[in-house]
C-alpha cells in the first residue's frame, strides 16, 4: 500500500472529503477505483478537483459526521493502481530515503524528508552531518531509481536553489 492523499476536511453535508495529494502527478486517481483509510476499505464513488485539490464522495461516508471521523487520516492506495506502467513516474513521497548522486557518481546526500507545500515541495537532504533543502524541482533530477533509491542531480543547478 501506498500512502497518496491525507484527508483535510469534510465538504458539504453529504460525505464528501477534501484532500491533499501527495503527488503531483494526479493521473492516477482515474484509475484508484478503492482506496483504504484505517486499513477499511473504501469505494471511490465520485470525484472532482478544484485547483490543487482533490474531493471524494466514498461509498460509506454518507455524513458530514461520518466525514468528520476520518479528518487529518491518511488516504493508502494499492500500488498496482497507483504506479503506471512507463517507469518514469513516482510520488514525491517515494524520494525519502533515496541517495544523491551527481553525474561523475559522487555522493551528494541522502533525501530525509518531503514537506508539501503550495506552490512546491522542499527536498530536505543530509550530507555530511549537515542538513540542506530545496524545492522540488523537475529539471534538477536527472536520472531517478525509485527501486534502488538512488538519483542523479545536475549539481550545478542544485547549487542555484540550495540553502
Amino acid at each position: 500500500m501506498l500512502k497518496v492523499a491525507k484527508v483535510l476536511k469534510p465538504q458539504g453535508l453529504k460525505g464528501e472529503i477534501k484532500i491533499e495529494m501527495l503527488s503531483r502527478d494526479s493521473a492516477f486517481w482515474q484509475r484508484v477505483e478503492n482506496v483504504y483509510i484505517d486499513n477499511i476499505e473504501y469505494k471511490i464513488v465520485a470525484r472532482r478537483y478544484y485547483k490543487s485539490f482533490l474531493y471524494l464522495k466514498l461509498d460509506q461516508i454518507n455524513s458530514i459526521d461520518q466525514a468528520e471521523m476520518i479528518r487529518q487520516k491518511f488516504i493508502f492506495a494499492k500500488e498496482e493502481d497507483v504506479r503506471s506502467n512507463d517507469g518514469d513516474s513516482y510520488l514525491i513521497s517515494d524520494l525519502e530515503n533515496c541517495k544523491l548522486y551527481d553525474k561523475q557518481g559522487s555522493f551528494v546526500g541522502e533525501i530525509v524528508g518531503v514537506e508539501k507545500y503550495g506552490s512546491a515541495d522542499i527536498i530536505n537532504i543530509k550530507r555530511h552531518g549537515a542538513d540542506y533543502s530545496f524545492p522540488y524541482l523537475k529539471h534538477i533530477f536527472l536520472d531517478v531509481d525509485i527501486r534502488s533509491k538512488k538519483i542523479v542531480v545536475d549539481i550545478k543547478k542544485l547549487q542555484e536553489v540550495i540553502i
